[in-house]
């Protein structure tokens, strides 16, 4: 069985995120360490996604702020039902108590307590470049990246994206290599000072470091997980969402689905 693995680094400037699994597994969770988190207004993650070669296995890294935030992790739909926002800032506590049964408190963790998310686009589609795959051989994996963004966006979020033609018109822009050192994967993200996300870039890999290439599954459970930093989460410590450190599944669970229901019901900014 096919096993996407995700490892996670964390620095003063680093956090790595999650990766994912397209098939159930009886592995055993990998124990990641702590490391330090970034105290300084400005943090950077980065988004790592090492790629396994026993098992096929997949693995990534996560998410990340002055006057603008930056962060780096390590890329219009249908309508969904809308989430509702929260006009007021809500609590610590309070986002904790409602927020049972997700991760979201894994965001407060790393992000110092910022909320970082998109403003509402549904009537204004975020606009998303996606770099022909061809030129790396496959014609199949641009079709598997859409399909991602798509099924974020079924999570019933007050987003959509519209896909445009040329980099200099994205707000979003997914390119792809043959391959990363020690990953598959990364992002990296622009938010202004209250934490409104405003530009980010995904990178995808059609390669594991050993040369071995992915499939157009191992594709998608790439560009799921980098969406999710993307859009403003981190990693989850469950191993059956697509926001684990370890991920096994390849597609949304519905912990990752109500975790970025509950970020988007609040305005973006530091959390009292």
């Amino acid at each position: 069985m096919a096993v996407t693995t995700l490892s996670l680094e964390r620095g003063s400037r680093h956090v790595p995120p999650s990766c994912t699994t397209l098939t159930p597994l009886t592995v055993a969770p990998t124990v990641l360490p702590s490391f330090p988190r970034a105290s300084a207004p400005r943090r950077a993650f980065m988004q790592v996604l090492i790629v396994g070669s026993a098992f096929g296995a997949i693995a990534c890294a996560p998410p990340g702020a002055s006057i603008a935030r930056e962060g780096s992790f390590s890329g219009a739909l249908g309508m969904a039902s809308e989430t509702k926002t929260v006009t007021r800032r809500a609590t610590r506590e309070e986002i904790l108590t409602w927020g049972a049964g997700t991760y979201i408190d894994r965001i407060l963790a790393d992000r110092d307590s910022v909320l970082d998310r998109w403003p509402n686009r549904i009537a204004d589609p975020i606009r998303v470049w996606v770099e022909s795959p061809r030129i790396l051989g496959d014609s199949t994996f641009d079709g598997a990246v859409r399909d991602a963004f798509s099924e974020w966006v079924d999570t019933g979020i007050p987003l959509r994206f519209r896909f445009v033609d040329k980099a200099a018109d994205a707000e979003v822009r997914v390119t792809w290599v043959t391959s990363l050192p020690n990953k598959t994967g990364s992002t990296t993200w622009r938010s202004s000072r209250d934490g409104w996300l405003r530009f980010s870039e995904i990178t995808l890999a059609t390669h594991m470091t050993s040369g071995r290439s992915l499939d157009t599954r191992g594709v998608r459970a790439i560009a799921l997980h980098e969406i999710g930093h993307m859009i403003g989460l981190s990693h989850s410590t469950d191993g059956h969402d697509i926001m684990a450190p370890l991920v096994r599944v390849g597609d949304l669970s519905s912990t990752d689905r109500a975790t970025a229901r509950l970020l988007y019901t609040f305005p973006a900014g530091r959390i009292r």
